[in-house]
């Protein structure tokens, strides 16, 4: 037989003992068969000394939730017979419970603002002491009203007393915190409660994201589209109406993405006239389209129908086609940015082009038709009809 005893320790003079019950393991081996039990069996333990402290402060404890049980009962009944000459009782009693509840909420909440910042717990201290002087009060009219304003005085001093019980009860837990510290203790719970808020925040535009992406249709897809384009102003002013010209102004300190087109183009050479007055009979494919004739001179430019662009005006030649109208910088027309990009890649394709115009000007619907039509216009330029001399 084999058990597990713990040593007995040596008695010391003048401290007392006590008998505690444990249990051992105790294994019986019989043929090579071994068989455990549990056993009870007694130590003898020093005892501590009482701790005074803690007795006194749990008779404190006990005495703070005594005065408050005391007021909720006395101030509920005081209360609940002044609120019974107006309601059913079974609805007047329970609300003089609210009295005592509101000071007692208000005394927890400055505990537990008051142990960090001071300052964060004055509006439950002043809550709390306003809640305790209305319950008070309420006790006081109730005597008064029976013609015994002296009870009424004694019996709303419940309240006092336990409210001051437990100030007196929390301060003693209370670790008043240096500055430091303090100041420490409520960045990390600022910087805490930020992430929290970000992450709520995050959370929130997210579902509302993933909502407008299941049921926005059409303009939702138009407006996320606009914010990832590649020039601001141009997106932008995308929203207007469809024919708007569009405002592709480059905002201070901001570069585009796209090539700035260069809206002052060198004036083409005019072909050699002949003696007898005859222009060449060919055009360079680099040069602007015939401009309408001087002023005075009638006749008009093949080609100009209703279908014409309507930017195409940026370049009409003043006298002869030799010199160019000049746009403000920053408002090129359509037709000089495609004769920018045209200059730079005169085999550019038309959905390149397309799009290069629309980053610039915005896209339209009829875009793609209006930048086809300019650019044959730009590079088969027809020839101007010649007045009949007469």
């Amino acid at each position: 037989m084999s058990s597990e005893t713990p040593e007995q320790q040596p008695r010391i003079p003048g401290v007392k003992y006590r008998q505690v019950k444990k249990i051992r393991l105790v294994t019986t081996k019989i043929d090579g068969r071994e068989s455990t039990h549990e056993e009870e069996f007694f130590v003898e333990e020093p005892v501590p000394p009482r701790d005074w402290e803690a007795v006194v402060l749990r008779g404190v404890i006990g005495l703070a939730l005594f005065l408050t049980l005391v007021a909720f009962v006395g101030t509920s009944a005081a209360a609940g017979g002044l609120f019974s000459e107006l309601l059913h009782p079974a609805v007047a009693y329970p609300l003089g419970l609210v009295f005592t509840a509101s000071w007692l909420g208000c005394l927890g909440l400055e505990w537990l603002d008051g142990r960090i910042d001071p300052d964060r717990a004055k509006p439950a201290r002043t809550a709390g002491w306003t809640a305790l002087i209305i319950g008070m009060g309420a006790v006081f009219i109730y005597g008064a009203s029976k013609d015994l304003p002296w009870v009424g005085a004694a019996g709303s001093c419940i309240d006092l007393l336990a409210k001051g019980f437990w100030t007196l009860l929390l301060r003693r837990y209370q670790v008043r915190l240096s500055k430091g510290v303090a100041n420490w203790v409520v960045q990390e719970e600022q910087r805490a409660a930020g992430v929290a808020l970000l992450a709520e925040r995050l959370r929130r535009l997210y579902r509302g994201e993933a909502y407008r992406s299941a049921v926005g249709g059409r303009e939702y897809e138009a407006a996320q589209a606009l914010t990832t384009a590649p020039v601001e102003g141009a997106a932008l002013t995308a929203l207007g109406q469809p024919g708007q010209r569009p405002d592709v102004s480059t905002p201070t300190g901001q570069t585009p993405t796209e090539p700035d087109p260069e809206p002052v183009l060198p004036a083409p050479t005019a072909p050699p006239a002949s003696a007898s007055g005859q222009p060449s009979g060919t055009v360079s494919a680099q040069a602007p389209p015939p401009a309408s004739p001087a002023t005075g001179q009638g006749g008009s430019v093949s080609g100009q129908g209703p279908d014409s662009d309507p930017d195409k005006d940026a370049d009409t030649s003043g006298d002869g086609g030799t010199e160019d109208v000049v746009r403000p910088i920053g408002s090129p027309s359509i037709a000089a940015t495609i004769r920018s990009v045209l200059k730079d890649d005169p085999r550019v394709s038309d959905a390149d082009l397309t799009a290069q115009v629309a980053a610039v000007h915005g896209y339209r619907d009829k875009l793609p038709e209006t930048v086809r039509r300019s650019r044959d216009r730009i590079e088969n330029p027809k020839p101007k009809k010649r007045k009949s001399a007469s």
